[in-house]
């Protein structure tokens, strides 16, 4: 059974946004990130998934999207980048230019380092703290377990701060 269209419109406009900036941290263009987004809405009218819970779509969305982004990424070897949201704090309007040029090379020392994390830590972290998503929401759209999630999540956090303080320290001595 193919969901109506007032469905898939009130999924689309609530879910839309979420998905581009989540795809757009992955394949590091917005026009991409668009049309991946796309792909997946339109893999949804597609499919024949049945009654399906709401959250349920969302979550389907979601890990559709994030496989299409690793095969285009497969394709075209694009560099990766990810989560934006830990670098707005950085990218605040500063009036003062000496401000802005650090918090500019803040922002880029940082999203090197995301670079480095395992996609599989990468896409939880993103989920967790760009999207707001729940371990239970980010086990279902990865497809692993809830604890697996958590690992990848702490990880991730404890990776980033050691590159962060390796990062400083190199800049100190240097």
């Amino acid at each position: 059974m193919l969901l109506e269209n007032e469905k898939i419109t009130m999924v689309f406009r609530e879910v839309y946004p979420g998905l581009c900036r989540f795809l757009e941290n992955i394949v590091g263009r917005d026009r991409l990130a668009q049309d991946l987004a796309q792909e997946s809405f339109l893999r949804l009218c597609r499919a024949e998934l049945g009654p399906i819970p709401h959250d349920e779509i969302r979550f389907w969305l979601y890990r559709v999207a994030r496989n299409l982004a690793l095969n285009e990424l497969g394709r075209s070897r694009t560099r990766t980048k990810f989560w934006r949201r830990l670098v707005d704090f950085l990218a605040a309007d500063e009036p003062d230019p000496e401000r802005k040029m650090i918090a500019d090379e803040s922002r880029r020392i940082v999203r090197r380092l995301l670079e480095r994390l395992p996609e599989t830590r990468r896409s939880a972290l993103l989920l967790r703290e760009q999207e707001e998503m729940s371990y239970r929401e980010i086990a279902l759209v990865l497809d692993v377990s809830e604890s697996k999630v958590r690992v990848d999540i702490f990880r991730a956090r404890q990776e980033l701060r050691k590159m962060w303080f390796e990062e400083e320290n190199k800049s100190v001595l240097e």
